[in-house]
């Protein structure tokens, strides 16, 4: 899953960086998206050896869990099945938090899928770098990337294919011990 708003509006906004991964992820294997169910965009992609359905929920993020919960009802899937990628303004843009379970953090479309699933299901947070001073949390994390933003996640996109592969292979410690670190633009490790 991953988390954004649906709508030219949100385009391109930090809140979306949930959608724009998972484009990245479907552009790099040549498929798209259509409707699917629980008000949402799917599509199949291939992760090492696993099929992963991939979903961008319709529902506006504070309502997540709603199209969450009918995928998993729909498909049968467990929440310990279920992968978020998120939105997180305390991390610097780019940098990966991989974590198996936790707490919603205070963001709104975490919450809304505990309320619904539990807090038993992954996450991985990707950071969209810190709200500055004189911003409104609304106004930050609904802003647009600048075009050097977009390019650096560009660069950053590729290793998600790779951290799911490891995760889906070896686990979220394996995962996280590679991919939880700082990065910078250009670096070409994870």
């Amino acid at each position: 899953m991953g988390l954004g708003n649906p709508g030219e509006r949100y385009a391109r906004t930090r809140h979306n960086i949930g959608f724009l991964a998972l484009d990245a992820l479907a552009s790099g294997q040549g498929v798209s998206f259509s409707s699917g169910k629980g008000d949402s965009l799917t599509t199949k992609l291939r992760i090492g050896t696993e099929e992963v359905l991939a979903a961008k929920p319709q529902t506006f993020m504070n309502l997540s869990g709603a199209c969450v919960q009918a995928l998993m009802t729909f498909h049968k899937i467990h929440p310990r099945d279920v992968f978020v990628i998120v939105d997180d303004m305390l991390l610097d843009l780019g940098r990966f938090r991989l974590r198996a379970n936790g707490s919603h953090g205070g963001h709104n479309g975490l919450r809304d899928i505990e309320e619904r699933i539990g807090p038993a299901y992954n996450r991985l947070r990707i950071g969209v770098g810190a709200k500055p001073e004189q911003w409104d949390l609304a106004d930050w994390v609904l802003s647009r990337f600048s075009g050097q933003e977009l390019q650096d996640l560009e660069k950053r996109f590729p290793a998600l294919e790779n951290c799911f592969q490891i995760w889906f292979e070896k686990g979220v410690e394996a995962a996280a011990s590679l991919f939880n670190g700082p990065w910078k633009p250009g670096n070409t490790s994870p």
